[in-house]
């Protein structure tokens, strides 16, 4: 096989593509440290004004479930996938600082936030309080409707009144061939974060393990 034919044959490869992408991603990303910002300003199209984190103990279950139980043809995608459960795997728990994700991984995470939120492992850090905060209310205002169509704004304040959250919602059904459509934002009903049991046949890769650690 000549060197072009083999270069061409491996280009064509989803899954050797895949895996070169996550191990890109593995070797050249930030370490993940003891807690991971799901949701920030900082990301793109967000409805957040605060940060919520999640643990990288109690987000692993559910990336090496959904790693486990999801796949799509967008290459970057499916290695995103793929590469969050190594990467959390890796975690440094003695790092109190905040790990960041890119665009990427934000965009898997971004319809299950609020999974997270009500199974009560989400963290929120308030900026107008510069803290973390606690009992964050969640309401939902301003709900209008009849039998084809509906609205409604999703808000989230701290207890010192901050908004962390705002986003408005509109559902419209179709009747006769369309199925209904719906615009659910971030808050979509995606089932529970998958099994929390042993999660050993998620090792972290020997190329991972011999990386170079940073000063």
């Amino acid at each position: 096989m000549t060197f072009f034919r083999k270069w061409f044959r491996e280009k064509q490869d989803p899954e050797l593509a895949i895996r070169k992408l996550v191990e890109d991603f593995l070797l050249h990303y930030p370490q993940c440290g003891r807690d991971v910002v799901i949701a920030s300003p900082e990301y793109v199209e967000s409805h957040y004004a605060c940060e919520v984190l999640v643990s990288a103990a109690d987000l692993l279950p559910w990336a090496k479930h959904h790693a486990e139980m999801m796949w799509c043809t967008h290459q970057k995608d499916q290695a995103a996938r793929v590469a969050l459960p190594l990467w959390l795997c890796d975690a440094d728990s003695s790092n109190n600082t905040a790990s960041k994700i890119p665009h990427s991984m934000y965009e898997m995470l971004r319809p299950y936030i609020y999974d997270f939120v009500v199974a009560g492992s989400a963290k929120y850090f308030c900026f107008e309080c510069q803290s973390f905060v606690t009992d964050v209310r969640r309401e939902q205002r301003d709900e209008k409707g009849c039998a084809i169509f509906s609205t409604w704004t999703d808000v989230w304040t701290c207890p010192q009144g901050h908004q962390l959250y705002y986003e408005e919602h509109e559902m419209r059904v179709h009747f006769g061939k369309n199925l209904p459509k719906s615009d659910h934002g971030d808050h979509g009903d995606h089932g529970d974060h998958g099994d929390h049991g042993d999660h050993g046949d998620y090792e972290i890769p020997e190329f991972l393990r011999s990386r170079p650690t940073k000063d």
